[in-house]
Formats: structure tokens, C-alpha cells, sequence
């Protein structure tokens, strides 16, 4: 085709042409618009359809991975105000588990110290009631020495002529008057 085309510099043989349009290349350079048009019209049919769609897909795609993310971000900050206030309600929980705990350890506390003090007092009233029977064996032990060291006084000084019912009798005697005397005092 090119050969066709007769591009002329200048020359005295073009008649001071630059180039020379002949019905030949008219008619070519018609034939390569129409094959230049036919070649856009066709690949715009087969690539510019295709791509087109492939970018309007991508384009919905990003916007619907965009909104799932916006979503998602949603969905995360309700999680972490929910898991906030069930964190506050845990503190909450705690501090009423331990004031509980502090007071049913003083409750505690206290019935121990009760407890211990009932102990103690009923330690104490064991301890006068032994004293008290101890006295009381001590006394009567005392009576049963001063009735023997009263009747051995008695034998000596009315001597030995006395029978079991006479040394009986002082001895009944002795013990009431001493046993009175003793314990008044």
C-alpha cells in the first residue's frame, strides 16, 4: 500500500506538491478508517463490554466489602460496649461478693468472740463450783479434824472412865458448838 502512495518532496515532477491524492490512496485511507472504526466497534463489543462490567463489579464488590466493614466496625463497637458493661457488672459483683464476704466474716467474728466468751464463763462458773466443793471438803475435813482433836482433849481431861455413849455425847456437843463457832466466823 505504501508503495501505492506517492509522497512527493517538493519536487518539479509533483508540480510543487507535498504529496499527491490520487483516488487510489482516497480510496485506501477511506478503507483504514472504516477497518480503524470496524477494529474500535468490535473491540469495544468484545473488551470495553467485558471490562466495563469487570470494573463495575469490582467497583460493587469494594462497596459491599467497604459496607461489611463499616458493619463489621459496627458489630465490634456494640461487642465492646456490651463486654464494657459486663466488665462494669463484674466489678460491681465483685465488690458486693467481698462486702458480703466482710460482713459475714465480722457475723463470724463476732459469734466466735461470743462463743469464746461463753466459753469462758462457763470455764469460770466450773472453776467456783470446784472452788466451792473443794471448800466444802476442806470444811468438812477441818470439822472431822476438830472433832478428833476435840475428843482426844475431852479423853484426856475427864481421863479414861468414860464409856462410847458418854465420849458420843461430847462429841455431838463439841462438834455443834465448834462447828457453829467455825462457820459463823
Amino acid at each position: 500500500m505504501l508503495n501505492k502512495l506517492n509522497f512527493a518532496v517538493l519536487s518539479s515532477d509533483n508540480g510543487g506538491h507535498f504529496f499527491r491524492l490520487d483516488a487510489n490512496v482516497l480510496i485506501e485511507m477511506a478503507l483504514q478508517w472504516v477497518n480503524v472504526i470496524f477494529i474500535v466497534v468490535l473491540l469495544s463489543w468484545l473488551l470495553y463490554k467485558p471490562a466495563l462490567k469487570f470494573l463495575t463489579e469490582r467497583r460493587e464488590r469494594i462497596q459491599g466489602e467497604i459496607a461489611k466493614a463499616a458493619a463489621d466496625m459496627q458489630d465490634a463497637e456494640d461487642k465492646r460496649k456490651h463486654y464494657q458493661g459486663k466488665l462494669e457488672a463484674i466489678v460491681v459483683e465483685k465488690e458486693e461478693i467481698l462486702s458480703s464476704a466482710r460482713k459475714l466474716a465480722s457475723q463470724k467474728e463476732a459469734e466466735i468472740i461470743q462463743n469464746a466468751n461463753g466459753e469462758a464463763a462457763s470455764i469460770l462458773e466450773r472453776a467456783r463450783v470446784e472452788i466451792e466443793r473443794e471448800r466444802e471438803k476442806a470444811k468438812d475435813e477441818m470439822r472431822t479434824q476438830i472433832i478428833q482433836v476435840s475428843a482426844l482433849m475431852a479423853e484426856q481431861l475427864m481421863g479414861k472412865g468414860m464409856d462410847e455413849t458418854d465420849r458420843n455425847k461430847i462429841l455431838d456437843e463439841a462438834i455443834s458448838e465448834l462447828g457453829d463457832a467455825v462457820w459463823k466466823g
